[in-house]
């Protein structure tokens, strides 16, 4: 079993950090968001997001390191159309630039359609309540389809490159796809994560409700 469900009073980190190990990393963020319409049960994507937030929280001083994001990602099973990719993109900005930069990209990684926008926002907003963090790891559950539940896991960091206002974002994409229609997909989600619950109010959790073509917020004080 990968996963163990969470005893009471677990889960209290919010996956932020001051990083003092580099003078120019300011703080480490790190957020977990699901997309999928109403439910008066949690979706399997809340599942497998509260399962790998406790994954995470098993060691938490490895709570940040997007190796550990990587490697609970890679858990989850019968992931179908998985692709990994790496780069690194030259910026002339300033440090005060880099939540919207990190947004935009996690939001396009995740979604590059009409959902983008209103996902980059929600990611954004939570960002400047953290300060500017330079290094960001964000995991996107979207089950807006039924039949389809798609990961999609976004790790960045920030170096600097010569002048001042010139960085360097590197960035590590994952994503992949659990086909939800599938009865053994459903028997082994059911089996692994059905006594995981959604991580509810959690400072680190957004969720977003979507239709196919919307989607808006649970928690309209992100957008505040």
């Amino acid at each position: 079993m990968l996963y163990r469900a969470p005893g009471a009073g677990e889960l209290r980190s919010r996956f932020h950090r001051e990083a003092d190990m580099n003078p120019f990393a300011k703080t480490a963020a790190g957020l977990f968001l699901v997309i999928g319409p109403q439910s008066s049960q949690p979706l399997e994507a809340e599942r497998i997001c509260s399962a790998m937030v406790q994954k995470l929280f098993e060691d938490q001083t490895r709570a940040l390191d997007s190796r550990a994001w990587q490697n609970a990602a890679q858990m989850v099973p019968n992931q179908v159309e998985t692709a990994t990719t790496s780069r690194t993109l030259n910026r002339t900005m300033d440090v005060a630039e880099l939540p919207s930069a990190f947004a935009s990209i996690c939001a396009n990684a995740a979604d590059g359609n009409e959902a983008g926008v209103g996902l980059a926002k929600a990611i954004r907003s939570y960002l400047s309540k953290h300060g500017e963090p330079t290094a960001f790891n964000c995991l996107v559950l979207d089950q807006s389809d039924s039949a389809e539940s798609r990961l999609s896991l976004t790790c960045l960091a920030v170096v600097e490159v010569g002048s001042a206002d010139s960085l360097a974002i590197t960035s590590i994409l994952r994503s992949a796809s659990l086909n939800l229609s599938n009865k053994q997909t459903q028997s082994t989600i059911a089996q692994v994560f059905g006594r995981f619950s959604s991580p509810s109010d959690s400072p680190y959790y957004l969720r977003l409700f979507s239709s196919r073509r919307s989607h808006s917020q649970r928690r309209s004080d992100i957008l505040q």
